[in-house]
């Protein structure tokens, strides 16, 4: 979980796709803010009875509050039966020390948290600085002047003057690298964004060269056809000589070619085109941006139990759109480009021992973090208590005959861009990437926590479902349900790929389950569980 404490270790929203959570029972103002309950299935939290201690986890000293109204604070004291005082405020101590309030955010003139902590004759105090939001700025439109029994005459004003403005010429960006210096099958894609900062949406080859429309300091828009302009980052952009012409994009006759584990459709084109891909039941739609299609022949090479037929349309004089109609749902796919032709290659499903089903298939596990991640209030790492979990997730899914992959075996940082790439090298036919969850300032935990499940490509959405049934019979924490989130380990494409939050770290009995080898193994249980019953499913899921 990053330090921003967002929902979800990429920035998850707060409205699920599915099953919403149940209703919290109404709890006084005391209750809320001493935090005094606590799920059945966890393990016991241990007393703890060391000296007494002011730690404050979050927010930490001086740090900016982005709640105006309420927020929550936690850490430790050090001891398990002392009492604790929050600007006034009792609030309730877990055994071991760690306690969770949600509290009204100080007064502007006194911006902190002032800490009493007692037991017996031993006293501790703490104030702890933070900086709110400056206040809210409240803007007054003046009234228009009443005119009685009347109406305005007064002219009105004329128009601005037109300004004409001679078209300059053609400005054209190479995306990633030159064309000509890209190696096929590449793991690396450029990143087009509906708005500058904005979230991902495309994922261009590189050697993809576009117009240039306009550009910042940190972006630049650039066209895919003449209906749509997107934003690339300008790192990511190469000048190209003024010379250079528009690319000309024409597809022609296509094939469909079977692999071992996999059917290409191989369109000739020339050079790289701006593309997306979609699924839709058991359908993928690949849609080429700023092209032409000529095509007449489709040859199919043989009997393919991949695809049924692939049909094609002119969407626009400078779009074309390829619909490709499989015999199943969509397992995985990969767009890559190869000596003069764009390959969409489809991945066939896995074959699945109905007794067995996990039985020789490769499954690719992600502890998530580090780099960063989420801190509970006695100090536990989020790291290091998702690799607890994916251990024992590896050792289960051997027992049940499955290779693994693990992206992580350590506590050295591995980059969020690499994972998937370890993944999609070692041919995995499902990721799944384990966290632990925490929350936006102003929200408040005691209301909105448990276990989420989260996915973006479609392809993913029954294994989502699967692993969110086996989280929760395990788990026992309210049931969150799943979402669709535009996250780094939920987009892979050429598996189904999923990311985990099974509880929330900043809350205390949370936590101290995720330091206990039981509540690790729930974890893990849960997640196998449901990789088993998505894939016992699967040869009936048409």
């Amino acid at each position: 979980m990053a330090a921003t404490l967002v929902l979800a270790a990429c920035g998850a929203p707060l409205t699920p796709l599915a099953t919403a959570p149940s209703p919290a029972p109404a709890l006084s103002p005391e209750a809320l803010a001493a935090g005094a309950r606590s799920s059945p299935a966890l393990p016991a939290v241990p007393l703890v009875t060391g000296p007494l201690v002011a730690r404050v986890v979050y927010p930490t000293a001086n740090a900016l509050i982005q709640s105006r109204d309420s927020n929550f604070i936690f850490g430790s004291v050090g001891n398990g039966t002392a009492t604790l005082t929050i600007n006034g405020v009792p609030v309730h101590v877990w055994p071991n020390g760690a306690y969770l309030a949600f509290l009204p955010v100080p007064a502007a003139d006194a911006p902190q948290y002032d800490f009493v902590v007692a037991t017996g004759s031993d006293t501790v105090r703490l104030s702890h600085p933070v900086r709110l939001l400056p206040a809210a700025r409240v803007d007054t439109i003046p009234a228009e002047p009443v005119v009685a029994d009347s109406i305005a005459t007064a002219a009105p004003l004329p128009p601005p003057p037109r300004l004409t403005v001679a078209d300059p010429s053609p400005v054209y960006v190479a995306l990633g690298s030159a064309p000509d210096s890209t190696v096929a099958d590449t793991d690396r894609v450029i990143i087009g964004r509906p708005v500058p900062r904005g979230t991902y949406k495309w994922f261009f080859l590189p050697g993809t060269v576009v117009r240039q429309i306009s550009r910042d300091s940190d972006f630049v828009r650039v066209r895919l056809d003449s209906a749509l302009d997107v934003w690339v980052a300008a790192e990511d952009v190469v000048a190209l000589d003024s010379g250079v012409t528009p690319p000309r994009r024409v597809v022609g006759n296509a094939r469909v070619a079977p692999g071992s584990d996999y059917t290409d459709l191989v369109l000739p084109i020339g050079t790289r085109p701006p593309y997306a891909v979609e699924q839709s039941g058991s359908t993928v739609i690949l849609t080429l941006y700023g092209t032409r299609a000529t095509t007449d022949i489709i040859g199919y090479r043989a009997n393919d139990s991949v695809v049924r037929t692939v049909e094609w349309m002119q969407e626009a004089s400078d779009r074309a759109r390829y619909t490709v109609h499989l015999r199943e749902r969509p397992f995985g796919y990969l767009v890559f480009w190869d000596d003069g032709n764009l390959v969409l290659r489809l991945r066939r499903r896995p074959a699945v021992n109905a007794g067995r089903p996990l039985q020789g298939l490769t499954i690719a596990v992600d502890p998530g973090h580090p780099p960063i991640g989420a801190t509970g209030p006695t100090g536990l790492w989020e790291p290091q208590a998702t690799l607890w979990v994916g251990e024992r997730l590896a050792a289960m899914l051997r027992s049940r005959g499955a290779t693994v992959v693990m992206t992580r075996t350590t506590m050295e940082p591995v980059a969020l861009g690499d994972r998937p790439t370890i993944a999609r090298r070692a041919n995995a036919h499902l990721l799944v990437s384990i966290h632990l969850n925490a929350l936006p300032d102003g929200v408040n935990p005691f209301r909105v926590q448990g276990t989420g499940t989260y996915f973006f490509r479609a392809q993913a959405e029954p294994l989502a479902r699967a692993v969110q049934r086996g989280l929760v019979a395990q788990l026992r924490l309210p049931d969150l349900g799943v979402y669709y989130d535009n996250l780094a380990l939920t987009r892979p494409t050429w598996m189904p790929s999923i990311l985990c939050e099974g509880a929330f770290l900043m809350m205390p009995d949370q936590e101290a389950g995720m330091r206990t080898p039981q509540f690790q193994e729930a974890y893990a249980r849960g997640i196998a569980d449901g990789i088993e019953e998505y894939f016992r499913a699967l040869p009936n899921d048409r």
